[in-house]
């Protein structure tokens, strides 16, 4: 939900942008059209959501289990009504919505921002609310009584809600929210400094791109307190933990714990930086699951660090919204089409390059990231000189055993297909199969090496473009 939270943003403020840059391209639509599209957009999304939940539940109630197959409608269902969503939205916006906040609220710093991602806002949470008795019902059933999380029942209602919140929309909407009250102050206050000087739109850039770049980078530090975490205490793990981030050359600020209420039993990694740079690991992984397999999937977590998958992560978002700006901004020039066309041609470009282009990168980054957990576990087992990348049958097998641990506390299908990690079981096959071979690190090394090239590559290309025409419109 995440990646729907940030197109909605992106949906939102570029709707809102297109009507104040070209009003004459929305319906001249009243307070009481606006009314109207958005009891329309909220009526149809509570009942869409209420009928896939239903249905998803009594499908659910005559099965034995977690039957995949209900997963599998379950998920379709829910691609098909965050599309509705994100559609809605939009025309929200456009019979009424960018009209309304642009007049009332364009004088307010970051509020009128705010205002157009209500209605998004308020869909996703219709849908959260009316979903979460299947999600419950799943979890319940996820797996047998040896493998519960916790002796308590499943998330109430609130903490279903709550947890949703910290980490589907604070996570997005917080540092979203500076970057765009530094830009909506910049643009308040440089012009008054400079004036009328040339040099202000190069100012305003060179400051936008700064506060957004320090934004980004301090983020973790804003994150880790919104997801509730706290330090990882002394002891045998913690110690072994930091001797492993030794060996490996890594560097980070803090091991925390992530609080979730013991329902998730999940670990990630923040920051691009070591001094900001943090490690969780969810308090059901550490209750649930025995040191080794702990220690494999930290390992997993340090081979996103060590192959630097959060920075080309960040600079696949930069050259793909570089290189659609350009997409559309020639369209403009070439086919003549309004600003407004162009901006919703990026819209779709950027959404496309996300769907596919970083679904195929992000699983390739967990691929290596499996490897790398493998060949970390294996100097466990055998002691190795660095320098050699084999993967050992031992190493294998303990990460391959962690990470289906770590799919049956989840309830996660080991045939269901993941559009950022893939299958549990392709992976453990992959795994197992370079351990049992004698295989390495270098052949996914040599993919993601290709596909990091290619990103730096596009990031200069639409960087320098976009240079280019920047300097064209100013006149320069």
């Amino acid at each position: 939900m995440q990646i729907v939270v940030l197109i909605g943003i992106i949906i939102a403020l570029s709707t809102l942008e297109m009507f104040q840059v070209e009003p004459g391209v929305f319906p001249a639509a009243g307070a009481g059209w606006l009314a109207v599209s958005l009891a329309v957009y909220l009526l149809v999304t509570t009942a869409a959501a209420a009928l896939h939940a239903r249905g998803c539940i009594r499908r659910l109630r005559v099965a034995a289990g977690l039957p995949n197959k209900v997963l599998r409608q379950h998920g379709r269902g829910a691609m098909v009504l965050r599309g509705w969503v994100l559609l809605g939205l939009a025309g929200v916006m456009v019979c009424g919505g960018a009209r309304w906040i642009s007049a009332h609220l364009a004088h307010l710093p970051l509020l009128d921002k705010l205002a157009a991602m209500g209605p998004l806002l308020a869909a996703v949470y219709i849908v959260w609310l009316l979903d979460y008795p299947f999600y419950r019902a799943a979890r319940l059933r996820c797996a047998g009584p040896a493998e519960t999380l916790t002796a308590r029942p499943y998330w109430t209602l609130g903490e279903y809600l709550n947890f949703n919140t910290r980490h589907h929309v604070l996570f997005i909407l917080a540092p979203v929210g500076m970057i765009l009250l530094a830009r909506d102050l910049l643009a308040l206050f440089v012009p008054q400094w400079l004036g009328g000087s040339p040099a202000a739109d190069y100012v305003m850039l060179a400051a936008m791109i700064g506060s957004s770049g320090l934004v980004f980078l301090l983020a973790p530090v804003l994150v880790v307190r919104i997801w509730r975490t706290r330090r990882l205490p002394d002891g045998p793990l913690r110690a072994n933990l930091l001797a492993m981030c030794d060996r490996l050359k890594l560097k980070v600020r803090e091991l925390r714990i992530w609080e979730s209420g013991g329902m998730i039993a999940n670990a990630g990694v923040m920051g691009l930086l070591g001094p900001v740079r943090y490690v969780l690991l969810s308090d059901a992984l550490l209750a649930r699951m025995n040191p080794r397999e702990v220690k494999a999937v930290f390992a997993h977590e340090a081979g996103h660090i060590l192959s630097h998958h959060i920075f080309y992560s960040v600079l696949f978002a930069l050259a793909a919204t570089g290189l659609a700006a350009v997409a559309a901004s020639a369209a403009g020039v070439l086919l003549g089409v309004a600003d407004w066309m162009s901006q919703l041609l990026a819209i779709g470009l950027v959404a496309a390059a996300w769907a596919f282009g970083f679904g195929w990168l992000s699983r390739r980054f967990e691929r290596q990231s499996d490897v790398t957990a493998a060949w970390a576990m294996s100097r466990e087992f055998d002691e190795r000189p660095d320098s050699d990348d084999r993967v050992t049958p031992e190493g294998a097998a303990s990460f391959a055993v962690a990470l289906q641990h770590v799919a049956r506390l989840n309830g996660i299908p080991a045939e269901q297909f993941n559009w950022r990690h893939g299958s549990i079981n392709r992976r453990v096959s992959y795994i197992l199969w370079l351990g049992s071979t004698g295989g390495g690190r270098q052949a996914i090394d040599r993919t993601v090496g290709a596909a990091k090239a290619g990103l730096w590559l596009a990031f200069l290309v639409a960087g320098a473009l976009n240079v280019t025409l920047f300097m064209l419109s100013a006149g320069v």
